[in-house]
Parts: C-alpha cells; structure tokens; sequence
C-alpha cells in the first residue's frame, strides 16, 4: 500500500535550472539572479491584515468560474484562489495532501481522506458525500464537462465513511493523481449549485482560500479572504483581478504601483522590469506550449500536405528572437523540456524549408496563392507572431489574412472551428498526459482541430495505462512524431514563464503560471 504523507513546501525565492521555479530579484545594478534559497512552506498561514489588497493584472478575463466548464487558458491566474483542489501540486511539481490525502491499496484503488471540520464558502459541509457529488457532476455526459474525460478510467465514486471516499478505476491511469491535483480536483458547494443554477458560473463557491465578492465583467473580479479556509486565513484581506489585455498597460500600471502583480510580462519589457528596483521579475521554463490549429476538416488544410507546406514555410527562430525575444525554445511537439523523462529532442518536424513548401503546394495541386485565415486574440505578441506566420506563409505560395479577436471569443473560435488556423496556447500540466490526451485523441474535449488518428489515439490511450516511466516515453515519442509529420497542430515555443510584481509583495512562482495566492504576503 502506497500513502501520501502530509509535507508542505513552501514560500521559496528560487533560481533554477531544470525547470523548477526561479526567482531572479532586480535592483538597477542586477542583470545577475540571486542564488535560490529554498524554504518551507507554512501548512497554517498567518491572519489577514484589516484592509489589504492585493490588485493583480491578467491578460483576459476568464471565460467561467464554473471548474466543471473551464476550458480556456484564462481561467488560470483566478482558478487556485477560489478552489482547492483534493490534492496539491508543489512548485517542484510533487503531489501532496490538499483537501484530502490519499492511499492507493492497489494499482487501480485510491482512497482518499478528507480533512475534517472542511466548508465551503456558504458553510456547506466539505465531506465525502460532497466530493462524490462533485465527481459525479465531472462525470455525468450532461455536464459536458473536460473534467471527464481528465478523470480517465474512474469507474466508480463510492462513499466509504463520513470522510472517506473510495475511487474505482477500470484500469491503471498513470496521471490520475496529477489530475486530482488540477481542475478535476477542485471542489464547488453543491448547495450554491443547486441554489444558484447557471448563474453559478459567474457567482461560484469553492473551499479555496478566497471567495467570490463580485465579479464585473471585463473590469474586475473582486475576492475576499476566506476566514475558515483550512491552511488558515490568507495574509492579504482581498484580491482584486483585473483583465488589461495591452502588455504595455500591464507593465505600466505595476510600474506606477497602480496594480501589484501581473500576469504576463512580455519579453521586449523584460530589461524595464530588470532595471526597476521596485519590481520583481520571476521565470521558470513554463509546462505549456504556444501553438495553432489547423482546421483538419475543411479546405485547405484538410490535406496534410497543405499543414505541412505551411509548417515548413516558418522558421520558429524568427519568432523566438522577434516575438519572444529569446524567452523561449523551440517546439516541435507538445511536450515540453521541462517534463525530463518524456520530452524527445530527437523528433523531427517540418520547419525553415521554404523550397519544400512549394513544392509540397504543387504536389497537393491547389490553385495558388492558398486563402488562408489566422485567427488571435488582440494581445500584441499573438499578433506580432501572426504577422509573422503571414509574411513567411506568403513567400511560399499562400495568401494570409489576420482576424483579431477578444480573449473571451477564442475557445468559441477553436470549437466551432470558424477559422482556417487559430491560436490555441496551452498552460500544460505536470504530466505529459494532460498536454497531449485531450488534443489529438479523436474524441478528446481539445482536438480543436478535428483531426483523426487511430494509431495515435491508441498510443496516448496505452500510454495513460502503462505505469513504467520509459515505457510511457517511448509511447509518447511514437505518438508524437506521427502528430509532427501530419502537422494537425502548428507547434511553435515552449515559452518562458514571465510574470512580476512590486518588491514588497512575497509570492512564489509555478511552472504552470497560475497563482496561488494563499502563499503570498505584503510588506
């Protein structure tokens, strides 16, 4: 038998090298990182100061508050501070005891153990009654929920005392605690579901360190402290969201104190960030990917030849050097660097070949110049790289046109497949399985663009089962350099992840950019 131990980590200033959080603190002089001092993260947290608040910068806001239907990259930055989920995902990437702790009596049996005297923000009781009821509702088809298909092989919810809930799977599912660890883990009232119904959406209870006080839509999401959330009441009394799509906006109101934390930090900015002695800039090689999908289902990117042509007309350096400004490496598929065991810097993918191109168009015998539309939200560093794709698109025999788009439209884009190519960036989690599953398996709840392969949805689905590590990366591997020769998905950077704050707030950075504020405190 297998059983989580409650260790906490914690606040940490860190700096390195292998894709765990860095911490690099500027002064005018300081174009070099303090050297990382790791620390424990306190399980209890201290008392929140009377009137503190914290006003935080994101790119967009989020789509839903609802856990059940998120689906885009915009809900991060807000997810952790309203829910907790049952398990809890350190900034080294280890799982560890949230809500509940765990053991696993066999390969395909959890058991988990809630915390006692747990509530939700209205007083519901958090206790294994309610867990299956959440568990259930991400099951259920007619939630229509992301939720099952991360939740994998669960078979069965099963209520085993008043705090104990006993998870049957069909099978073994290697990512399974990561993903209790994520948003299929995170628990809402039942009581505020049934009383609030859709409007739950934009009015949601969860058991995480902040509640919801109101929520304007493109102008702020304002929480409060939860005074009985279990690691203690948070530091800082209030949290105030704040969508501010221009990057520059962004940096300028952190820079005139007007906002306290940003999201975001656009690479070109990156050295007035540096030289500002008020600021704190943190990165980390991020778990995510940026990339495009090709609409597989409609002309002209139903022929392979035609994804390939244009994947091969870009050259990746360019917008790592132009658009990101070196904060990034380069992607051929969707695992990225910082996931060791199974990222595969030998996959090929068909990139900075102009000549190919053309003669690939000629061989699919399209009427030349191709008609294609690239959709992005209005952020400026999607529409540089847009412009980019463009220019380098249409020396080859295309002809590109860039339609903008808000933030909040893009998954509505992705899923109706409206566009030709659209921009479809992904956070990433902690296990290979969550960047991959759910976008090129063919009923997976992100294959935005509509492509089918058997070969690789058996792959991905061995690979979710198969509990040896090198086995598991050997899959990955097989699975990946099919998707990179039949291009379904135009992979560009593994960005760095960028964010900053003013010097007096202490905060600790995650590879996966969302923020977890119940850490964090103000000078």
């Amino acid at each position: 038998m297998r059983c989580a131990t409650c260790s906490t980590r914690g606040r940490a200033d860190r700096r390195q090298a292998t894709g765990k959080t860095i911490m690099i603190r500027r002064t005018f002089l300081a174009a070099t990182a303090i050297a990382g001092l790791a620390t424990g993260m306190m399980p209890v947290l201290a008392h929140a100061q009377d009137g503190q608040t914290l006003d935080v910068a994101i790119v967009s806001d989020p789509v839903t508050l609802d856990p059940a239907l998120m689906a885009s990259f915009f809900e991060l930055a807000v997810q952790y501070n309203i829910f907790e989920p049952l398990l809890h995902t350190t900034p080294e990437l280890e799982i560890e005891p949230g809500l509940a702790s765990y053991e696993m009596p066999d390969e395909t049996t959890y058991v988990l153990t809630i915390k006692d005297g747990l509530t939700f923000h209205d007083g519901t009781t958090l206790d294994a009654e309610a867990v299956k009821a959440n568990l259930d509702r991400y099951m259920d088809a007619e939630t229509g929920s992301p939720r099952g298909s991360e939740l994998g092989p669960l078979d069965s919810v099963e209520v085993t005392g008043p705090l104990e809930v006993t998870l049957k799977l069909s099978e073994p599912y290697a990512p399974f605690l990561q993903v209790l660890a994520n948003r299929a883990g995170m628990m809402v009232s039942p009581t505020a579901l049934e009383e609030l119904g859709d409007d739950f959406a934009t009015q949601a209870v969860g058991a995480g360190p902040y509640k919801v006080a109101s929520w304007t839509k493109n102008s702020e999401l304002r929480l409060e402290a939860f005074e009985d959330y279990w690691r203690g009441e948070p530091a800082i009394d209030e949290v105030v969201f704040r969508p501010i799509p221009d990057e520059t906006v962004r940096i300028n109101n952190l820079r005139s104190g007007t906002v306290q934390l940003v999201d975001g930090v656009p690479p070109q900015l990156v050295p007035q960030v540096e030289s500002d002695e008020s600021l704190t800039l943190k990165e980390t090689p991020g778990l995510g990917f940026n990339a495009f999908s090709f609409n597989t289902t409609a002309a002209p990117f139903d022929d392979a030849r035609v994804r390939r042509a244009f994947s091969m007309a870009v050259d990746p350096e360019v917008i790592l050097q132009a658009a990101y400004f070196g904060a990034a490496t380069p992607a051929k598929g969707a695992i990225p660097p910082s996931i060791g065991w199974a990222y595969d810097d030998s996959l090929e993918a068909p990139r900075n070949d102009p000549e190919g191109a053309r003669q690939l168009l000629e061989e699919a015998g399209v009427e030349m110049p191709v008609s294609v539309e690239i959709t992005v939200t209005n952020s400026p560093i999607y529409v540089r790289i847009a412009q980019i794709l463009q220019a380098q698109a249409n020396e080859v025999g295309f002809d590109v046109s860039i339609n903008q788009i808000d933030s909040t439209s893009l998954i509505t884009v992705l899923r109706e497949r409206t566009s030709d190519l659209t921009m479809s960036p992904w956070s990433g989690r902690s296990d290979p399985d969550g960047n991959i599953f759910n976008y090129f398996t063919i009923d997976g709840p992100n294959n935005f663009p509509g492509w089918e392969n058997e070969e690789v949805d058996r792959l991905l689905n061995e690979a979710r089962v198969e509990t040896d590590q090198a086995a598991r990366a050997e899959l990955y591997g097989q699975a990946q350099q099919i998707i990179a020769d039949e291009a379904p998905l135009l992979f560009l950077v593994f960005p760095q992840m960028l964010q900053a704050s003013v010097a007096d707030l202490d905060w600790t950075q995650w590879p996966d950019g969302a923020f977890r504020l119940q850490f964090a405190t103000m000078e």
